[in-house]
């Protein structure tokens, strides 16, 4: 299951702590690594290496946020990662931002946080659950999911939670009413002005869910690997149960789970290690051609 217990750590306050990427191979430590497209680098975190890293949400290739356990934010630009003040030492689960001045991290316990371009702050009328994700259109159209229940901001104000059973795990969609849930043990729910409960085989249980258009849907779930919607049937493909998935287009499809990384090119699944990676590997996010994937150890891989 991908919300397992670990430890809690908590980051210190003050000034953002700064990071860097590798150096090049045979490199003087003072610039940053240059690598061959399609290959991968591991970029460090500054956190402690004991840090699970859970999400990341890459808005453009110059602006990637990720989150943890213990109130960890980071946020990547210049090239070079910076710890942030978060204000929270509760595990952080989901991240997204709509622009560069106004990002959403969630977490257990009740913790929303909103980012208004210079500074973290709790959020006001939110449940008291252990928040698992985020997701928006914009910033007027902010899902929030956790424990059994949905909640939706507006741009002004927060709709009357929907409650569904199970622990819910992820949220993704294409618009305002084109939403879609997933968790365990609930199949997946999908929001088009109301919501529906979906069955697209497998069981009940789904990890994520990747919408790259109204038309064309990803889920997986345990056991049986992941499934695809083309608007009218669902078709399951031989995979990995991906705990995370991100897309570029509809032949260019990501997914991570334990120490391995799937990629979909339009026709089947290669799934892959990275070189050295012995951690598990929990969120996946990419913008402009370039992708970075998170996890436990305060891993941060990224591919270009």
């Amino acid at each position: 299951m991908r919300f397992a217990v670990c430890a809690l750590f908590v980051i210190g306050c003050g000034d953002p702590q700064p990071g860097g990427e590798v150096d090049a191979p045979g490199g003087d430590g003072d610039g940053p690594m240059i690598d061959a497209p399609g290959t991968w680098r591991t970029e460090t975190a500054p956190v402690a290496v004991t840090a699970r890293l859970y999400s990341v949400f890459a808005r453009d290739p110059t602006d990637v946020l990720a989150v943890g356990d213990g109130g960890v934010i980071l946020q990547r630009r210049n090239e070079a990662w910076t710890a942030m003040v978060s204000g929270t030492t509760e595990n952080l689960r989901g991240v997204w931002a709509a622009s560069a001045s106004d990002a959403w991290a969630v977490g257990e316990n009740g913790t929303v946080l909103r980012r208004n371009g210079t500074t973290w702050a709790p959020v006001t009328g939110v449940l008291d659950i252990d928040y698992t994700g985020v997701w928006g259109s914009s910033a007027n159209d902010v899902w929030l999911i956790g424990t059994s229940r949905v909640q939706h901001w507006t741009g002004s104000a927060w709709s009357t939670p929907v409650t569904f059973p199970g622990t819910l795990m992820s949220v993704h969609g294409t618009g305002p009413t084109d939403v879609w849930v997933a968790g365990e043990p609930t199949y997946l729910k999908h929001y088009t002005g109301s919501w529906a409960t979906v069955m697209p085989g497998g069981g009940s249980t789904h990890y994520t869910v990747e919408a790259i258009a109204p038309s064309n849907v990803w889920s997986t779930a345990p056991g049986t690997g992941s499934r695809n919607w083309n608007g009218a049937t669902w078709t399951p493909y031989a995979s990995e149960a991906f705990v995370d998935l991100h897309a570029f287009a509809a032949n260019d499809l990501w997914g991570v789970t334990q120490t391995k990384v799937g990629h979909w090119d339009g026709t089947s699944w290669t799934v892959t290690t990275p070189p050295g990676i012995t951690e598990s590997l929990w969120g996946v996010s990419g913008a402009g051609g370039h992708l970075w994937v998170v996890g436990s150890g305060a891993m941060i891989l990224h591919r270009n």
